[in-house]
């Protein structure tokens, strides 16, 4: 396929910068809905027209203008997915300002780390997340608080501000023209800055420039061809590069709308797809592996003539996709489809991990075009997806417009660090020289880390890693160092070696392991009639008490040797890849 031609089929809208971006895209799609939710299953939709996206964003720019935030400032946001958050989100882009979203899962000690390094003046909140606003707030004092949920009668004690009472704030008067115009804001500033994990012992801040992450829109829109039609359903956590940029941002710019989910369970989402008619669903592995489960659940239940008639129509969907290309199962299974819910959902993509061979045939013989892309924070995040008639499943899929990539000393079968150049690359890490440096090669291009090879249709395939990170089923990243640095000053444990190991039970995911290195020396004369091994997993409980449920340990394996390490006594970590076979270790 000629990929140029390809891609210049949906045309560029490169602007100078966020704010341009969005004034143009509210101009023109005024009156359609930007996104909509509901209180609860089976409620009547809100709907949010770009007239009122605007309206919204605009007032809560006002607000933090008046406050004192100025373009290069820093505002934080914690919640779940709902509108406030692209509203806040919105507001502090499109005024100069910059967003530094958090993981929702976070602790108090990670809000407060995240809030302090990036030197946040304001911090957007759910009241799921008011106790740890609060405690940021306690030590970091001049860090302003408003709760999407504050009731109105609450507003002012304890320094508390809901996000109505701003917003109304800023509406009593005023108007846009006392925020910084969009030609005063640099499309080579910072717009947002992901934060890699919850702490900062070993946190990234990537900082993300306007028109970078333009760029990256721009090629999401082109590859998946979105438009104004188009009702994506926000599952994954807005947090996420991945998800902002795929569920959020693409579809605001194409004019399409987004659907908010209140509780993240299959039936609920299935009845979301069906009753606002969503036509593109981005997800993990882990989604799409879950609503294939689902499905064949209900095939298996089919007794008789049933459930002979629908075996045969897979085979043969299968058969004809698999061998022949041909996407019959849309033809031949569209009962089906619309009996699951699904019926409306012309395109599903699949990121953040690796997606099990046998889940995207599924798909291919169902009927529902999934696609599965490939990406890093620090590119904002897309690098490669394959296209919806342009695909090959084992892949990783096709660069994307205006990304190059190359594959770095090649051996003799092709293989090489996969690296990446694009006007959607970091800026760098935040206050970071060296580990900045060290992301790029000496002429600049990314080094993503993930070893492949391009083949000669320009398809990427990744082979391995070459770094450290640990993929969840879930596509969480886990740092394996973050988990390390909990052991230190424990009394049992000399040294550890974090691992991530492929899930025995799907080709998708990584579980988190430990090998653990006891410290026999003071066993012995602290705990003379204790067992080594048994006090090392004890520690290892205590640990995970204090972690997310993604990063928690689930299987330790004790070694009795220290581990071999270099001259600056750095682990050897790729001589001890084959503790994370299956098989070995003890699972908590």
């Amino acid at each position: 396929m000629n990929l140029k031609k390809r891609f210049s089929r949906v045309p560029d809208r490169l602007y100078p910068n966020f704010r341009a971006m969005f004034d143009s895209v509210c101009a023109e799609y005024g009156s359609l809905p930007a996104f909509r939710a509901r209180a609860q299953d089976g409620a009547p939709y809100t709907i949010w027209t770009y007239v009122e996206l605007r309206r919204l964003a605009y007032s809560a720019a006002r607000w933090m203008h008046r406050r004192g935030v100025r373009p290069g400032d820093r505002v934080a946001i914690i919640a779940e997915n709902r509108p406030e958050w692209i509203l806040a989100y919105v507001a502090g882009v499109a005024m100069g300002a910059v967003v530094v979203p958090l993981d929702s899962t976070m602790d108090a000690a990670g809000v407060l780390g995240i809030a302090r390094a990036s030197g946040s003046k304001v911090l957007f909140h759910s009241d799921a997340h008011a106790a740890k606003a609060k405690e940021a707030k306690a030590t970091l004092g001049s860090l302003e608080l408003v709760n999407f949920d504050l009731d109105a009668g609450d507003d002012g004690r304890d320094g508390l501000l809901s996000w109505e009472a701003a917003l109304a704030q800023a509406a009593s008067a005023g108007d846009d023209d006392e925020l910084p115009q969009a030609g005063s804001i640099d499309g080579n500033s910072p717009a947002v800055i992901i934060f890699t994990s919850g702490t900062t012992g070993v946190a990234k801040g990537i900082m993300l420039s306007h028109r970078g992450i333009i760029a990256n829109i721009n090629a999401a829109r082109q590859a998946l061809v979105v438009g104004k039609d188009d009702v994506f359903i926000a599952i994954l956590p807005l947090h996420h590069t991945y998800a902002a940029t795929c569920t959020f941002l693409s579809p605001l710019e194409a004019g399409g709308s987004i659907v908010f989910v209140e509780k993240l369970i299959p039936t609920v989402i299935l009845r979301h797809v069906r009753d606002a008619g969503v036509t593109v669903m981005i997800g993990v592995p882990l989604l799409f592996d879950k609503i294939k489960q689902g499905v064949r659940g209900e095939l298996a239940k089919l007794k008789g003539a049933a459930r002979l008639v629908v075996r045969s129509l897979f085979g043969l969907s299968a058969f004809l996709s698999g061998a022949l290309g041909m996407p019959a199962g849309w033809f031949l299974l569209g009962f089906l489809r619309r009996k699951a819910g699904l019926a409306s959902v012309r395109l599903a993509v699949s990121g953040g991990g690796p997606l099990a061979w046998d889940t995207a045939a599924f798909y291919d013989a169902f009927g529902l075009n999934l696609v599965q892309g490939y990406g890093m924070s620090e590119n904002g995040p897309l690098i490669s997806v394959n296209l919806p008639e342009y695909k090959d499943n084992r892949s990783a899929g096709v660069a994307v417009k205006y990304t190059d990539v190359r594959i770095a000393d090649p051996g003799l079968d092709g293989v090489g660090e996969i690296q990446v150049k694009s006007p959607s690359l970091m800026l760098g890490y935040l206050n970071a020289p060296d580990a900045t440096a060290d992301a790029f090669s000496a002429d600049g291009w990314l080094r993503t880390g993930d070893l492949g090879y391009v083949d000669r249709r320009g398809f990427i395939f990744i082979t391995g890693r070459s770094k450290n990170l640990i993929v969840t089923e879930g596509g969480k990243n886990v740092y394996p160092e973050e988990i390390e640095l909990k052991f230190e000053g424990s009394p049992w444990v000399k040294e550890v070696l974090i691992l991530g190991r492929r899930r025995s039970d799907t080709a998708a995911g990584e579980d988190v392991i430990a090998v653990c290195v006891p410290d026999f020396e003071r066993v012995a004369a602290e705990r003379p009639d204790s067992d080594a091994a048994s006090l090392v997993r004890d520690e290892v409980r205590r640990i995970n008490r204090s972690l997310p449920q993604f990063m928690k340990i689930v299987d330790v394996i004790i070694r009795d040797e220290e581990f071999e390490k270099t001259s600056s006594r750095k682990v050897r970590r790729f001589m001890y890849r084959h503790y994370a076979e299956a098989g070995q270790g003890k699972r908590l």
